[in-house]
């Protein structure tokens, strides 16, 4: 531990410096001042973890000395030296967060306790995670920790992140998420500074980025009661981000203390794809908001007119008008204050009526091709643009999609082996298995099998069993682990993961959507 002694008493200062030398290797004085103001600049230079400070010094007094430092950013533990008649500064003291007094005269007992007691919070708080650097690093990397991370000591790194932004407790407190979404990677660094001194002026804050969640994170409180965030987010900060992201959604939670902030930020992230329903580029949604559009919301029957008529668009092979009926079913959803979530999955139900249709005309494997690509995009929308651009993507694509010409049949040999695997799909009927049914060797079978069926044997193989998978969900009345036996794959959670790989939807999402 390294400490600095600011104390104007020389005999004082030098006893405390002696008796810490005789407490052992842990502790090591790496500086000492007798005033406030060198100790300031000497805290500055050699950021020690203790500062052991007289509360009554020339030039600046420790409480002055404290306070300069606080606003300075520095959050070091402090144990501070008091006479009997100066309680009043030690009231002030405790205010700044210090973490002990010592009563003058100091017996070497009573600093031997005392630096335990503080070598014991500093190793506590590495072992809970509580990063090192000044109160505004510290601020940042504590609220990514307690947005990010599982693994932490929840509540005391509430009450660190507290202190050091020396947040008060009858003071508001607001956390605003910044959702980026594909544009993450490219603005986030750069957005990270900008958010930062455009909250300064209103109060205290800390910023920091959530990679998983693709967006960024900010803890504010205002510097009086009657400062209104919602407004000073849409006329400040919203404008500010829209010049990096014009896509960018921010949703801001108020809350009673940091200890909500983990739940406030899974509160806003769960009702982010409101955005989907709600129109405009100036929008700054609140919880309230959110939860006042619930209770708002139509319900959203299955467009069952615009599937049919898709799918006739299809097979008459006019990708246009095809696109314009995608078009007309998007205009309809977000006319409406329906359900983000009913939008998601009438969307999923509809692009995979028509890839069922794709399949029937152009063949199975433009549809594995096309299901996780157009699949995908629509359940991840977090916002209306998000959904706007998953089909803007299929209905271009579809424009793309041509019937092959004069298909070359398949060799004999590739024959008799697409026939053995879909007798015996079941079975875990595997290459080698049928090359030494039709005597030839297992790698010229697999040589001539991709180069005939455009993919290896075990792709022809899983896409046969996830088409037979989706035949038995739609049409059997079998279980879930059933099905996944009936197509050869005995780990039923093995089933599902390749399941998803392949049509981007679970089993029981594939069963809901398309059962009608």
């Amino acid at each position: 531990m390294k400490i600095v002694v600011i104390e104007d008493e020389d005999n004082t200062r030098s006893g405390i410096i002696k008796l810490i030398g005789k407490l052992g290797p842990d502790y090591e004085v790496i500086g000492e001042a007798d005033n406030g103001l060198s100790g300031i600049s000497l805290i500055e230079e050699l950021r020690p973890d203790l500062v052991i400070a007289d509360i009554k010094m020339p030039q600046a007094t420790g409480i002055e000395m404290l306070q300069q430092l606080k606003e300075r950013g520095h959050r070091h533990k402090t144990v501070i030296l008091t006479g009997f008649s100066e309680y009043e500064y030690a009231r002030k003291a405790l205010q700044l967060g210090v973490f002990e007094f010592l009563e003058k005269p100091i017996t070497a007992e009573d600093l031997r306790v005392t630096l335990e007691k503080v070598k014991e919070e500093l190793n506590f708080q590495t072992a809970a995670g509580m990063p090192a650097g000044n109160a505004a690093a510290q601020a940042e990397q504590l609220l990514q920790q307690l947005l990010g991370r599982e693994d932490i000591d929840r509540p005391l790194l509430s009450s660190y992140i507290g202190q050091g932004m020396g947040l008060e407790e009858q003071l508001p407190l607001f956390l605003v998420t910044i959702y980026l979404g594909k544009q993450f990677d490219n603005v986030a660094r750069h957005m990270l500074p900008i958010i930062s001194s455009l909250l300064k002026p209103y109060g205290r804050q800390a910023v920091c980025s959530v990679v998983q969640d693709q967006s960024l994170a900010a803890l504010v409180q205002p510097d009086s009661a009657n400062r209104e965030l919602q407004h000073y987010v849409k006329e400040v900060l919203l404008p500010a981000v829209r010049n990096l992201d014009s896509y960018a959604a921010i949703s801001v939670a108020e809350m009673n203390d940091v200890s909500r902030l983990k739940p406030s930020f899974d509160r806003l992230k769960e009702l982010r794809k409101w955005f989907i329903a709600v129109e405009g580029s100036d929008v700054v949604l609140n919880v309230g908001q959110l939860e006042r559009l619930q209770l708002e919301r139509r319900v959203l029957s299955y467009p069952s007119t615009i599937e049919n008529k898709l799918k006739m668009a299809v097979s008459s092979h006019t990708p246009d008008e095809a696109g314009r009926h995608l078009e007309q079913w998007l205009d309809f959803c977000l006319r409406g204050v329906y359900d983000p979530q009913h939008i998601i999955d009438a969307s999923v139900r509809l692009v995979s009526a028509m890839l069922q249709t794709v399949s029937g005309l152009y063949g199975e494997r433009i549809t594995f091709d096309y299901q996780q690509e157009w699949l995908h995009p629509i359940l991840s929308s977090q916002t209306r643009q998000e959904l706007q651009a998953a089909f803007a993507v299929i209905a271009r694509q579809l424009s793309s999609i041509r019937p092959e010409s004069n298909p070359v049949p398949y060799s004999m040999i590739v024959q008799k082996t697409i026939r053995i695997l879909q007798e015996r799909y079941q079975d875990g009927v595997t290459l080698e298995e049928i090359a030494a049914e039709l005597h030839i060797t297992p790698e010229y079978l697999s040589g001539l099998f991709t180069r005939e069926a455009g993919r290896n044997f075990t792709a022809f193989l899983k896409e046969h069993r996830i088409r037979k998978a989706k035949e038995l969900l739609l049409e059997s009345g079998l279980k879930m682990f059933e099905i996944a036996q009936q197509v050869g794959y005995p780990d039923p959670k093995y089933f599902s993961r390749v399941f998803k790989e392949m049509t981007g939807l679970s089993p029981a999402e594939y069963q809901k959507l398309n059962r009608g």
